[in-house]
Formats: C-alpha cells, sequence, structure tokens
C-alpha cells in the first residue's frame, strides 16, 4: 500500500512539472519578437505645393442721381454704368506631404521587426514608436454664393417723394420731380454732415453719459450719410472665395505649369477651364545641394542597401507663380525629391539603435543608442 501511494505521489509530480515547463515555454514564446520572411513595404514621402488663392468680386451700382453730382455734391465724374468684376486680393503658398509612388521599399529581416510607419505608410523609425502624422484636406468649391442684394438703392429719403397740390388741382398730391428728389437727398446729406460734426464736437466740449452709445450714434450718422452719398456716387458690394491648388513636381526643376486659370468676369477657373488666362508655377531645383548630396551619399559597405531601408536628403527649390509677365508670388522651399535616396547603415538595423525619421520629408531626425 505504501508503495502504491508512493508511485502515485510521483505520476502527480511530473505532471505538474511537465505542465508549468509547458506554460513557460509558451509565455516565453509569446514575447519572442516576429520577423518576417517576406519584408514590411513602406514609402518615402514626397512634397507638394499648395497654391491658397483669395478672389474678391466687386460689383459696381450706379446711383439713380449720378447726373447730379457735380451740381449739387461738387463730385465730377461719377459713374453712370454698372459693373462686376474679380481680383486677385492674396495668393499663399505652403507644402504638404504624401507617400511617393517611386520611392516604395521592402524592409526585410531584423529591419522588418524594427519598422514604424505612419497611418499612410510612410516611414517613421526604427525601434520607436510610430510618429503620427494627419493629412492635411484642402477643398476648393467653384459655386459662387451671390451676396449682392436684389435692391441696391433701398428708398432713404428723408423727404416725401409726394408734395401737396394747391386750388388749381383741387389739393391733388404732386409727384415731385427727379431732380426734386435729388435736391432732397443732398440736402439731406448736409443735415447728417452738420449733426455729426455737433455731435463730434460735443464729445470734446461735454462728458456723456455712455461712451457706447456715442459710438453707435456716430456710426449711424456715418452710415446714414454713406448710403445718402451712394445715390449720386453709386454702390459697391464685395465678395470673397478662398481656393486651393495643390501641384506636386517630380525630381526635376518644373517651368510653365499651369495650377489654375483666372478671369476678371468668372473669377478663379479650374485649369481645364479655357475662357480664363492661365497662372502658371515654376519650381527651380537647387542644383548645388542635390551635386553635393549626391557626391556623398555611397556606401563603401558592400551589404549597404541589404535589409532595405532608405532615407532622403531633402533639396530645396526656388517656387515662382507667375500670370502672364507678371511676377505673383515667390519663395524657396524644401521639395525633398529634388534631392538624394541613400541606404541607412546595416550597422543601425540591429536593434541597438533607435533612428527616428522626419515623416514629412523621409530625413533622419537623430539617432540614439539603446
Amino acid at each position: 500500500m505504501k508503495i502504491k501511494l508512493t508511485g502515485l505521489l510521483l505520476i502527480i509530480f511530473v505532471s505538474t512539472v511537465f505542465a508549468v515547463h509547458k506554460d513557460d515555454k509558451r509565455k516565453t514564446d509569446e514575447t519572442q519578437v516576429i520577423v518576417p520572411t517576406e519584408g514590411i513595404v513602406y514609402s518615402l514621402p514626397r512634397t507638394g505645393v499648395r497654391i491658397i488663392v483669395e478672389a474678391t468680386q466687386e460689383t459696381f451700382f450706379h446711383g439713380p442721381y449720378y447726373k447730379y453730382a457735380e451740381t449739387l455734391l461738387g463730385v465730377k465724374d461719377a459713374s453712370s454704368s454698372d459693373y462686376s468684376k474679380w481680383v486677385i486680393s492674396d495668393i499663399k503658398l505652403s507644402t504638404f506631404s504624401e507617400p511617393d509612388p517611386s520611392q516604395v521599399y521592402k524592409a526585410m529581416g531584423n529591419a522588418a521587426a524594427l519598422l514604424s510607419l505612419t497611418e499612410s505608410g510612410v516611414i517613421s523609425g526604427i525601434n520607436v514608436e510610430a510618429d503620427g502624422l494627419k493629412e492635411e484636406l484642402a477643398v476648393s468649391t467653384f459655386m459662387i454664393d451671390n451676396q449682392v442684394p436684389e435692391i441696391p438703392f433701398p428708398d432713404l429719403s428723408m423727404s416725401a417723394f409726394y408734395e401737396k397740390g394747391d386750388s388749381t388741382n383741387s389739393n391733388v398730391l404732386m409727384p415731385k420731380s427727379f431732380e426734386e428728389k435729388a435736391v432732397d437727398a443732398a440736402h439731406a446729406i448736409t443735415k447728417l454732415r452738420k449733426r455729426r460734426f455737433k455731435s463730434l464736437a460735443n464729445a470734446y466740449e461735454e462728458q456723456l453719459p455712455d461712451g457706447r452709445a456715442y459710438e453707435v450714434m456716430v456710426d449711424e450718422l456715418g452710415q446714414l450719410e454713406k448710403d445718402y452719398v451712394g445715390l449720386f456716387l453709386g454702390k459697391s458690394y464685395k465678395t470673397k472665395k478662398v481656393y486651393s491648388f495643390d501641384f506636386i513636381p517630380g525630381d526635376k526643376s518644373v517651368s510653365g505649369e499651369v495650377v489654375f486659370r483666372f478671369s476678371e468676369a468668372a473669377g478663379v477657373l479650374p485649369k481645364t477651364d479655357l475662357s480664363g488666362k492661365p497662372i502658371v508655377i515654376d519650381l527651380k531645383k537647387v542644383d548645388a545641394l542635390f551635386s553635393s548630396q549626391n557626391q556623398l551619399k555611397a556606401s563603401a559597405n558592400p551589404s549597404a542597401g541589404q535589409s532595405g531601408v532608405y532615407y532622403r536628403m531633402p533639396g530645396k527649390a526656388e517656387i515662382r507663380l507667375i500670370k502672364g509677365l507678371s511676377l505673383m508670388a515667390t519663395s524657396r522651399a524644401t521639395i525633398v525629391q529634388f534631392g538624394n535616396v541613400a541606404p541607412l547603415p546595416e550597422s543601425l538595423l540591429n536593434g541597438s539603435y533607435q533612428v527616428k525619421f522626419h515623416p514629412k520629408t523621409g530625413a533622419i531626425k537623430n539617432i540614439l543608442e539603446k
């Protein structure tokens, strides 16, 4: 009986040891680094140029009393016709980044296991956490939102447009002539100017109880005067729109590429609309920087590039935006595809180093030993 009990205890002990050993082995396997045999595909970034265009539309209505502007207000050459025109009021240049379809690689072996990528598949680092890089989206709409009122000159007269008749016409109300209406409007302008002058003078002579109410009153008087003057000199209404155009160059200088078109009648147009004049872009590569990089990018190591990890040495460019013979905007920017691509040294891919890249350019940010 004693021998059987001893044998049973031995079986339980051996089974327990085997189970513990099996669990330890499973935990060890879970913490092991998995090295892909087929490699990890990634991209280097490229640079695009974003052109932000602000266009202003001015719609002008001539004043109904324009013929009397010189006689009653002393203003010569009041416009007698309406017009609408667009002008480019502002231009800004910026850059953005996206994966370069001509620079796609496959990292192999240990390097593949250590690779960090952005959400768009651009290399971000080796042996470090991925650096999040959000895409910048710009949208242009060519729909015109017309803010010009249907009635540009509402009735602003301080005097009636009719006058009471006399006994000769049985006291019937008689409409005033166009010239009489213009005279009344000119008198109203004179009254408003005098009232505004007195209000401004009073501000310096007496302490007003409420400064804000005083400012509102003066502003209202000024707006009324402006509206009445518009009856003689006309009114302008302005609308602004902002457009965005993206241009992505190759790895060579660019000259005379159309990015959008412009018309004084229709405003900013896509480059496919031939009714507008072309706005073109020039990008001139800085060749001296490219040549210096090119001389030093070669490696003496025969296994260079074997792991499939590459980085960029960004180039520079001079940018010009041109309309006809006129220079509209100029800048100098980093255009990464105007530079060179080189393999990362194999000695940095053994897991002992951390390498961070600039996700926007693919250039090395820093190298640290773990």
